[in-house]
């Protein structure tokens, strides 16, 4: 049977990822970059535990730091301490963490071509023409993972708005004299949101971020606020911001011939704004999706929808409930967290993805690309050798989760 085209814009987590299981599956994968790689990316770049196992061994090189401590601080009261290895974050730069998954994918078999944005799609009944600033390719399907705002998605009609949008600012500086260099920090004095900072190799990023529109004219001050209690300095320092796509977009998430994933589709979550988990997951999503429509299994794309809000909105949800309530009373939750070892136990099973609700990656529909297991040593040997070479398998850890 002859490979289908997939066609792949954007070169983030979702896109990357998505790429490289349908190269594994034997695709013919284009991968369409709007930015020459490697390219800048505005993220706090904090991996978390969830993020951190389901990427390929090759981008967790990326990881200039890990942090095991989290301070907590809140408009009133004394900050203190969460000591959670089990929530351990991997700090990343996005721009070498992101060219690692590309490279991964390129591994895999995807062709990349970078500083080359798809202006226009359009879709028909058997396929998707694809006008880049070089030219045209046809594909057989699309996976438009095309970040926040979607060119993809407002052209086809796809997306809409998401349940929540956050605005983030973000700079990077130089690490805080009287700060271990282990301890990340958690500030929630800022209404509908919190801010940030993240120890990295050589500096810090440090950010403020909030869904609340009134507060968007005034997160300037509060990250400036921030930076001196941290005693840094902000100054005419360049501070970046970028948009937060929350909870996943009401309307549709795919068509026949295209998918939206990551950012496009809103897949980050609404407490922590942390997105890298659930774009790699969506790409995953779409990937197998890809794989049902190519053997036969489905007749187009759509089902992608109900499949991806299966897997992450019992999540999402939770982790919004979650926010909502924190909102009420900030300090009434970190007292709550300082006092009660339960209620810190379950921050950390939010952070680190584990035990229901907030498992993610144990879901059977996406746990079982064998490629999520990439451990140290080899990955697992597969439980059957009959089924077709190249297709998604379940490895021995996979077999264990779908049984439970």
């Amino acid at each position: 049977m002859t490979r289908p085209r997939v066609a792949v814009v954007g070169a983030g987590p979702a896109g990357s990822t998505a790429a490289r299981l349908l190269a594994e599956r034997g695709a013919e994968v284009r991968l369409f970059e709007a930015r020459p790689l490697p390219r800048p990316k505005t993220c706090g770049g904090g991996l978390t535990p969830k993020a951190q196992r389901l990427v390929p061994t090759l981008a967790l090189k990326a990881v200039e730091r890990r942090v095991e401590r989290v301070e907590l601080r809140g408009p009133h009261g004394s900050p203190f301490r969460l000591v959670a290895p089990a929530a351990g974050i991997a700090m990343v730069e996005r721009e070498r963490f992101d060219l690692a998954l590309v490279e991964a994918a390129v591994r895999a078999g995807a062709d990349v071509e970078d500083d080359n944005p798809v202006r226009e799609l359009r879709e028909d009944g058997s396929g998707v023409d694809l006008r880049t600033h070089e030219g045209h390719w046809r594909a057989d399907v699309v996976v438009a993972a095309d970040g926040e705002p979607s060119r993809a998605a407002r052209q086809l009609g796809l997306g809409g708005p998401a349940r929540r949008r956050a605005l983030a600012l973000e700079v990077d500086l130089p690490l805080a004299n009287g700060l271990p260099n282990d301890t990340a920090i958690l500030d929630f004095a800022i209404p509908g949101g919190y801010g940030w900072y993240f120890p990295k190799g050589d500096h810090a990023n440090v950010g403020v971020g909030s869904h609340d529109p009134p507060r968007y004219l005034r997160l300037r001050d509060d990250l400036a606020r921030l930076t001196d209690e941290l005693g840094l300095h902000l100054g005419a320092t360049r501070v970046q911001g970028h948009w937060i796509p929350q909870g996943l977009r009401i309307g549709r998430l795919a068509s026949e011939r295209v998918i939206l994933a990551g950012d496009a589709a809103a897949t980050a979550d609404p407490l922590f704004g942390e997105g890298i988990s659930y774009a790699i997951l969506s790409g995953i999503a779409a990937a197998q999706t890809i794989d049902a429509w190519e053997d036969g299994s489905i007749r187009g794309l759509r089902s992608y929808d109900g499949r991806l809000r299966a897997v992450l909105g019992p999540p999402l949800e939770r982790l919004d409930m979650l926010a909502r309530a924190a909102e009420v009373s900030i300090n009434g939750a970190l007292f709550l967290a300082r006092l009660s070892g339960r209620v810190r136990e379950r921050a950390v099973d939010a952070i680190a993805g584990r035990r229901a609700p907030f498992v993610i990656d144990g879901q059977c529909e996406l746990a079982c690309a064998c490629s999520l297991h990439e451990l140290e040593p080899p990955p697992m040997a597969l439980v059957s050798s009959k089924q077709e070479p190249g297709r998604f398998r379940h490895c021995e850890q996979c077999t264990a989760r779908c049984a439970a």
